[in-house]
């Protein structure tokens, strides 16, 4: 029953909503233009003492979110669980705005070190699919499900599990989903930083998770949607994230 230290990241302020209201002493670092931030959880939970949160917005991109990340790991608390969470284009055309997507993989489609290596493939793991935690995915998955079971949550759709593609591009041309669909035919959504943060958890050892809700269909009205999609995804961001911290289970040494 002690506490436990948890990164919350996302890449804009937005995705994690009114956080800083649901916290307790709450401080702050500087790293150049990045803050970063350290506070208690408000809410009692009944398989720890106390959940310390260390949060920060890293900015778009996969530099920017293994920059952040990187000096989140090698700050002063010891994380036992990173969580990157946000906003992704759909590209499975069964996927609507709000809908959510946890990801069991991920794999960032414009990595390419051909011909020494195979596409996707990262080099320094040999792999291009990176797995996250079943367990973790299910817990996010069973918190979500029992809250929407609940009443809450009346805003998001539908839940489900599947591969997320990370690169350094907002993407909205129909014939690069196309592209991405046929090399990667279980894709889901898309997006710009979760790949990046899980290489670096990866390296680290270090267990992640990556909830995305969809804002847009990666398509030519993505930047419309998108913009549109913020200004009502902020009211209702931390309703997602707190939803499964209330049910966090016990899962390491602490």
């Amino acid at each position: 029953m002690k506490s436990i230290n948890i990164c919350l990241l996302s890449a804009m302020q937005e995705e994690i909503g009114s956080i800083i209201d649901n916290l307790e002493n709450v401080t702050e670092t500087e790293y150049g233009d990045l803050k970063v931030f350290y506070g208690k959880l408000k809410k009692k939970v009944k398989n720890y003492k106390s959940i310390n949160i260390i949060f920060a917005w890293s900015g778009w991109g996969k530099v920017s979110a293994a920059r952040a990340i990187t000096r989140i790991l090698a700050g002063k608390y010891k994380i036992d669980l990173i969580i990157f969470t946000g906003v992704a284009g759909g590209v499975n055309k069964n996927l609507s705005q709000w809908d959510i997507v946890i990801a069991n993989e991920v794999i960032q489609h414009d990595m390419d070190a051909r011909p020494i290596f195979e596409k996707f493939v990262i080099p320094p793991l040999k792999k291009a699919k990176l797995e996250s935690n079943t367990f973790l995915n299910n817990w996010i998955l069973n918190s979500l499900k029992k809250s929407i079971k609940n009443g809450k949550l009346k805003k998001f759709g539908l839940i489900k599990m599947g591969l997320i593609a990370t690169g350094d591009a907002f993407i909205s041309e129909e014939s690069v989903i196309k592209r991405l669909k046929d090399e990667l035919p279980n894709l889901e959504a898309i997006e710009m930083e979760g790949g990046a943060v899980a290489q670096v958890a990866e390296q680290e050892g270090v267990p992640w998770v990556i909830v995305r809700v969809i804002s847009d269909s990666a398509d030519v009205n993505s930047a419309k949607d998108f913009d549109q999609f913020l200004k009502d995804y902020v009211l209702n961001s931390w309703q997602l994230i707190d939803c499964f911290l209330e049910n966090i289970p016990r899962f390491t040494n602490n």
